[in-house]
């Protein structure tokens, strides 16, 4: 029995999305097109691979374990590709990775930057998303490296950590005309009597002492938690300029608001800080394009790390 690759793709695109039409949008091609090639599938395989329910388009048993094998066949693929590419000197061209949005945020434009003047014969793509689809990608080799929350992404038996990140102290965030802004003996409970304004799901190192700090309101009921969700570390800012929210983040991630004086630091638990690892898939070559990406994020993160510790001296007392 013989399966082309491309259908495998199909399968794959129809399992993630439930739709034949975003499936059909992420593949760059049309949907009829993708109907007839899950068909052709369903055909040579003789047993039906997804069936309709009301959440769209799901795997019968029977094609998730299709699918388990197909997806290894597709990874090997891919790193066949490679292999060639890198042999024929065309792996160099190009060099990809996912990133949290903290991360982005932080120092994904300084490294960026920085890639480019060393590297600037090799191509490099960026992608955010949150800390567990930055391992997907990593893990189907979307992307050659990772880089976000460690707890999240390097405890997989199929990662190698390649460089684990130095701590950024984070502070609790609010506007300058905040009702807790300029008290004195602040506690992060009478902040949770406020909206928080959330960016991704938090990890259990940091959403663990929150949970245990909130109280019941005297009044009323308790904001929900977190009440806003903001697909990026700016927008969560933006929010917090224009409300009584408040976020987190490093100082240098507001260093405008700061000097402009729209935010104020306003709580730094010792608990709140960064914890952000590089990761590979552990059995797949690392190239120097891989390297010289690893190097510029390094020395981001150094940048990042002295601003920290200057604006950490301007405004902690």
């Amino acid at each position: 029995m013989r399966f082309e690759l491309r259908l495998l793709q199909y399968a794959q695109a129809l399992a993630e999305h439930a739709s034949f039409s975003r499936a059909a949008k992420a593949l760059d091609i049309a949907q009829p097109s993708l109907s007839r090639g899950i068909m052709e599938l369903e055909s040579r395989v003789g047993v039906p691979l997804f069936h309709r329910s009301r959440l769209g388009n799901e795997l019968t048993d029977f094609g998730r374990v299709f699918l388990q094998h197909a997806e290894e066949v597709l990874r090997s693929a891919k790193e066949l590709e490679r292999k060639v590419d890198q042999a024929k000197g065309l792996a160099a061209a190009e060099v990809s990775a996912a990133l949290g949005p903290y991360v982005v945020d932080a120092i994904g434009a300084r490294a960026a930057g920085l890639f480019s003047v060393a590297s600037p014969d090799i191509r490099l793509r960026l992608m955010m998303t949150d800390p567990a689809s930055v391992a997907r990608a990593v893990r189907t080799r979307s992307v050659d490296l990772g880089l976000a929350e460690d707890t999240v992404i390097s405890d997989a038996d199929d990662f190698e950590t390649l460089v684990t990140l130095p701590p950024l102290r984070g502070w609790i965030l609010v506007r300058s005309e905040h009702p807790l802004a300029g008290r004195r003996g602040i506690t992060v409970a009478d902040v949770l009597d406020y909206p928080l304004a959330q960016v991704v799901m938090l990890p259990p190192r940091l959403l663990a002492p929150l949970l245990a700090s909130r109280r019941r309101p005297a009044v009323g009921a308790a904001p929900p938690f977190p009440a806003l969700e903001c697909a990026t570390a700016r927008m969560a800012i933006g929010a917090v300029t224009h409300s009584d929210a408040f976020t987190f983040g490093a100082l240098g991630q507001v260093r405008p608001e700061l000097e402009s004086g729209a935010v104020v630091p306003l709580l730094q638990p010792p608990w709140l800080r960064s914890s952000w690892s590089i990761v590979r898939l552990r059995k797949r070559s690392v190239s120097p394009a891989m390297l010289a990406l690893v190097a510029a994020f390094q020395q981001a993160h150094d940048a990042a790390l002295q601003e920290d510790h200057e604006l950490n001296e301007r405004y902690s007392h």
